[in-house]
């Protein structure tokens, strides 16, 4: 190589990306050890070192929007994080977020429709979604993709338009909370409250649920859809638990738990009716810490936005795409381990490219 090698060239000769090389330069980065050394010993070979000030004046500077439904602060506030510290890590290589939050109501695919004319028109380089894809949306996504800027969705999908995805593997969450209500309650009745039951994160994680409830004996005595609103949960939880005062055990699919949790303890069903959640923060800890839930299913929500920023920022820079679905893995989080998700969130989860689709 006679010219001097620069991070792309590192990137194209490891067969690594970007932001992996990037990484193996920050001693706080996290990689993988034997592909830092490989990274670090192929710079060598070509003299490549990472000159940050001239990457910033040499690069033209790019724009990566972020679209994300305002339904639940716990969980998209996360995203957006994870959004913002992957933009960070890149700021270097003149890297830019636009994100835009989505308020739930009657006019959502009217705000999405403008977002999206309005990343066309500013020039958008690629787009991240989290919103609800209905017929609008996905006529929107298309409008994007025919104008060459790739959109991925993250936490979520809307197979067609997309590039790629980040999720949770949907599925085994799903199984893993059935199994987990199967060894914590002795009466094996139980309730789900669901978040928008049609909704392709929802489908697949009830898919899994009541696969695995079967085969463990699981009654599930009723379905509630909470709609991803608070409100609907209170009300739902009420109609539930007035219905059902035998319940055993309640899993809550989605981060709309702090209604339901309210309610199980004003009855003062704490400890009798065992709980599952989702994800983790701070009112769902409290409740762990105080035992009124049992476990909840971790899918890594900001893990996952920084990975589908970073994967969509090698695709604009570099064109290149390993695979179209990247998964992460579901953890269980109890009591006992629940410090090592809220002491430091770049610690809690882990995002894994292992899984594909």
């Amino acid at each position: 190589m006679e010219r001097k090698a620069n991070i792309y060239d590192i990137a194209r000769l490891t067969g690594m990306t970007i932001t992996a090389v990037s990484r193996a330069f920050d001693p706080k980065g996290k990689i993988d050890p034997e592909k830092r050394a490989m990274i670090l010993a192929v710079a060598e070979k070509y003299n490549y070192q990472p000159n940050r000030a001239a990457g910033r004046l040499s690069r033209k500077v790019i724009r990566i929007g972020c679209i994300m439904i305002a339904d639940i602060p716990e969980y998209y506030n996360e995203l957006i994080a994870g959004i913002k510290s992957a933009c960070f890590k890149l700021a270097d290589f003149k890297v830019e977020c636009d994100v835009r939050l989505v308020p739930p109501g009657e006019n959502e695919d009217g705000c999405c429709a403008d977002i999206f004319e309005s990343f066309l028109a500013n020039g958008i380089d690629g787009v991240i979604m989290n919103i609800k894809y209905s017929p609008v949306v996905l006529g929107c996504i298309e409008k994007l993709k025919a104008a060459g800027i790739p959109c991925a969705t993250v936490t979520s999908d809307a197979p067609g338009g997309r590039l790629f995805s980040v999720q949770n593997d949907l599925y085994s969450a799903g199984r893993i909370a059935a199994e987990l209500l199967s060894v914590l309650t002795e009466n094996r009745r139980v309730l789900l409250f669901t978040g928008t039951k049609d909704s392709y994160i929802q489908e697949h994680i009830l898919g899994g649920f009541r696969k695995e409830a079967a085969d463990r004996g699981l009654s599930i005595l009723g379905e509630y859809d909470t709609g991803d609103n608070p409100a609907q949960a209170a009300v739902c939880a009420a109609e539930a638990l007035g219905r059902y005062p035998q319940v055993g055990g309640i899993y809550i699919s989605s981060a709309n738990s702090t209604p339901v949790t309210e309610l199980v303890k004003k009855k003062g069903l704490s400890g009798r009716v065992k709980m599952v959640a989702s994800d983790v923060f701070p009112e769902l800890a409290q409740e762990i810490t105080a035992g009124t839930v049992n476990a909840t299913i971790y899918q890594d929500p900001f893990g996952q936005a920084e990975l589908a920023f970073e994967k969509m920022y090698d695709y604009i820079t570099q064109g290149r795409l390993d695979r179209t679905v990247y998964t992460v893995t579901p953890q269980i989080v109890l009591k006992s381990n629940l410090h090592l998700y809220t002491s430091n969130r770049q610690q809690a989860g882990t995002h894994t490219e292992e899984n594909q689709s």
